[in-house]
C-alpha cells in the first residue's frame, strides 16, 4: 500500500475524505510541525506539503528516503525549491486552482476601492466629515497582467465582465479567452504604459526577480495602481517608496513582501498611498479543501501511472 505523508495543517474532514475515497490503495499520516517522519511512515513516496517551513520541508525529505513526488499547495514553486528537490530528482506539483477565485476577488475588491476612493470616505466618516470624493469608473479602464496564468485569468474574467479592457504578457504568447490581448514579455513597457491599473501575478524567477524598477515606474500612467498579488521580490521596494512619495503613480497594493511578516519598522507601512495587506489575497476557508482536492485527483493518477497535472517545468526557471 503506497505511503503518503501530509502537511500537519490538513485537517481531521481531509484526511478522512482520503481515506475514504483511497481506502486499501493508500495510507496517510500527518507529520508534526517539526517535519520529523514518523518511524512507520518513513517509507512513503508522496509528501503532501502546505504551510511548512523550508527546514521542516527539507527534513521531512532527508527521513523519506523513498519519497518521489512532492505536491504543494501553493500556487508557486518557489517556496519548497530546496536543494534536496534537484538533488533527489523528485517530481513535483502544485494546485494550481485552488487559488485563483480568492485572489481574483482580491484584485477586483481592490481597483474598487481605489476607484470609488473608499479609504477617502472611510476616512470622512471617521472625521464626521460630508466630503463627496471625485471617484473613476472601472469599465473602460484597462487592466494590465503581468503572467497570463490560472490566477491571471481568472482576473481577466472578471474584469472583463466589469467593461474593462484586459491585456497581458506571457513567456509563450497565444490568444486566450478573456483577453483582450495577450503579448510577450519583452513588451511589458507597453502593457505598463498601457495600463490603468497593473498586476503582477507572474512567478518569482532569475527572469522576474526586481522586474519592477524606476524605468517601469515612471513607464506607467500618473494615474495608475500597481497591484502585487505575487511575489516580493519582483519589485525593488525603494523604488517603489520613491514612485509613491513623488507621485510617478497615483498607488499601489502590496500583498506579498521580500521578507514575512512584514517588519515593523519597514519603511513601507508609512507610505503615501500604498496599501499593505498581510499576504492575505488567497485566503478562504475553502481553500484546503481545494488544495486537497487537487492533490487527490494527481494522487488517482499516480497511482494509474498517468502524467501529474501542474508539474514544475524547469526548476532553474522556478515553474
Amino acid at each position: 500500500m503506497l505511503s503518503v505523508l501530509l502537511a500537519r495543517i490538513v485537517e481531521d474532514e481531509q484526511v478522512e475524505a482520503l481515506d475514504a475515497r483511497f481506502a486499501g490503495r493508500a495510507r496517510f499520516e500527518r507529520l508534526p510541525q517539526s517535519g520529523e517522519v514518523p518511524a512507520d511512515a518513513t517509507d512513503a513516496e508522496v509528501l503532501f506539503r502546505c504551510a511548512m517551513s523550508k527546514s521542516e520541508f527539507s527534513r521531512a525529505i532527508a527521513e523519506s528516503p523513498s519519497l518521489r513526488w512532492v505536491h504543494t499547495c501553493s500556487a508557486g514553486f518557489d517556496q519548497l525549491l530546496v536543494p534536496e528537490i534537484t538533488d533527489r530528482g523528485l517530481l513535483v506539483t502544485r494546485s494550481a486552482a485552488t487559488h485563483h477565485i480568492p485572489i481574483s476577488e482580491w484584485v477586483i475588491g481592490y481597483m474598487f476601492m481605489m476607484a470609488k476612493r473608499f479609504p477617502d470616505l472611510m476616512r470622512a466618516q471617521s472625521d464626521h466629515v460630508w466630503a463627496p470624493p471625485e471617484t473613476t469608473e472601472l469599465g473602460g479602464a484597462t487592466v494590465g497582467i503581468v503572467g497570463a496564468g490560472a490566477i491571471g485569468g481568472q482576473v481577466a474574467r472578471r474584469a472583463r465582465a466589469l467593461g474593462m479592457r484586459v491585456i497581458a504578457t506571457k513567456r509563450e504568447p497565444e490568444p486566450l479567452p478573456d483577453y483582450d490581448e495577450v503579448m510577450p514579455g519583452v513588451e511589458l513597457a507597453r502593457l505598463l504604459a498601457e495600463s490603468d491599473y497593473v498586476v503582477l501575478a507572474c512567478p518569482l524567477t532569475s527572469e522576474t526577480r526586481d522586474m519592477i524598477g524606476e524605468r517601469e515606474l515612471r513607464t506607467m500612467k500618473p494615474t495608475a495602481y500597481l497591484l502585487n498579488i505575487a511575489r516580493g521580490g519582483l519589485i525593488v521596494d525603494e523604488e517603489l517608496v520613491r514612485a509613491l512619495n513623488e507621485g510617478w503613480i497615483a498607488g499601489a497594493c502590496l500583498d506579498a513582501f521580500r521578507q514575512e511578516p512584514l517588519p515593523a519598522e519597514s519603511p513601507l507601512w508609512d507610505v503615501p498611498n500604498l496599501f499593505i495587506t498581510p499576504h492575505a489575497s488567497y485566503k478562504s476557508p475553502r481553500f484546503l479543501e481545494r488544495s486537497t482536492a487537487e492533490f487527490a485527483g494527481n494522487l488517482e493518477r499516480y497511482l494509474a501511472g498517468e502524467p501529474l497535472h501542474n508539474t514544475l517545468r524547469d526548476a532553474a526557471l522556478g515553474y
